[in-house]
């Protein structure tokens, strides 16, 4: 009996490869094209190849929860919100979005009006989330003034062999490189929305969640170890002169002395060194692009440079780097783990021939 199911498991599964090799159902009770479509949009594939739920049931509840301690806070503590023009354009644009995902329901609009409602409805959390977590960041950099971790983190570079500072006054040496470092840096913002729009354009929106929920995931992960091991950065910690004129030192500082309790999200700097964030979001972006064949060579150039310049142009020691690249791998390995309990149910569902067909997109 044992060999017996091995053999319809294995032919199973070789079912399973020539539908989706096909697109299409086979006959001797497969399901019809129909209820094809169904099970593609019941189970779309994910990173790892495993059958999984939407990745919206885990984006809009760390969102809403987010959006809950930030209210909690705001009402618990000393800060308030800044009410500039921008949070009000942002207001003014929200019902925008939610009529253009409302219109993703119907299947009479075209092809493109469904990739922007998809593209809308990404930007949407996108902007929702990084304007929740960054107003989290800030109280808890304010209500949690823990002790600095700067001789920690400069040690663990020395012990490692690098010497943070010889690499910084080189770089400083050449004003040609200093600059395109600088101009690197900064361009990891602008590619990261670019990577979105690029994504969902284009077609691949399992892609697209994945990236978003990578993001969600790995900022509270960094912004929960950076408030735990605060650091204001190596550009205090060896006494530069650029520190005075870096942004986030000094709101870091007036955060944890109590003398900034206002908080503007347009206008927010990051404050976690450890793990350096930078890092995180240049391979989680390396990664994301690679169905993108003319922009994922580019890009994972772009953001090999991009980590190369965090430690000059961000003050992150080189402890900062090795920690975000772990924490980028350990966020991208996530979704695996946690589907690998229903790979093995999907695995049992095969031999009684209720198999979920993969899609790609």
């Amino acid at each position: 009996m044992g060999a017996f199911e091995e053999k319809y498991s294995t032919r199973g599964r070789a079912r399973l490869r020539f539908e989706m090799m096909h697109g299409g159902a086979i006959s001797n009770g497969w399901t019809g094209n129909r209820d094809l479509a169904r099970r593609r949009r019941r189970y779309p594939l994910n990173l790892h190849g495993v059958a999984s739920m939407p990745i919206d049931w885990a984006i809009i509840p760390i969102i809403l929860v987010v959006a809950v301690a930030d209210a909690i806070l705001l009402a618990e503590t000393s800060f308030r919100l800044e009410a500039s023009s921008q949070l009000r354009i942002l207001a003014g644009l929200i019902p925008l979005a939610v009529v253009l995902v409302i219109c993703c329901r119907w299947r009479s609009f075209p092809r493109t009006t469904h990739r922007l409602a998809h593209l809308a409805r990404t930007v949407l959390a996108l902007v929702l989330f990084t304007n929740a977590v960054s107003i989290l960041s800030y109280i808890l950099t304010g209500i949690l003034p823990l002790p600095r971790w700067d001789e920690a983190l400069a040690t663990a570079d020395r012990a490692l062999g690098l010497n943070w500072l010889d690499m910084y006054l080189w770089v400083t040496r050449y004003p040609a490189i200093e600059a395109s470092a600088h101009a690197v840096y900064m361009s990891l913002g602008p590619e990261t929305l670019i990577l979105f729009f690029a994504l969902e354009l284009l077609g691949h929106h399992n892609q697209a969640r994945a990236f978003l929920l990578w993001f969600i995931v790995s900022t509270i992960a960094a912004l929960a170890i950076g408030t735990l091991v605060p650091a204001a950065g190596a550009f205090v910690y060896y006494h530069l002169p650029v520190a005075s004129t870096t942004g986030y030192v000094a709101q870091w500082a007036d955060l944890r002395n109590g003398a900034l309790c206002t908080i503007n999200p347009l206008n927010n700097q990051g404050l976690v060194i450890f793990p350096s964030f930078h890092t995180v979001l240049a391979v989680l972006c390396a990664y994301a692009a690679r169905p993108l064949r003319i922009l994922k060579i580019p890009l994972l150039a772009l953001n090999l440079l991009i980590i190369l310049s965090a430690p000059a142009m961000g003050g992150h020691y080189f402890i900062d780097i090795i920690a975000g690249t772990i924490l980028a791998i350990l966020t991208i390995s996530l979704p695996g783990y946690i589907l690998s309990g229903k790979w093995r149910r999907l695995n049992k569902n095969m031999r009684h021939g209720d198999v979920p067909v993969f899609s790609s997109k």
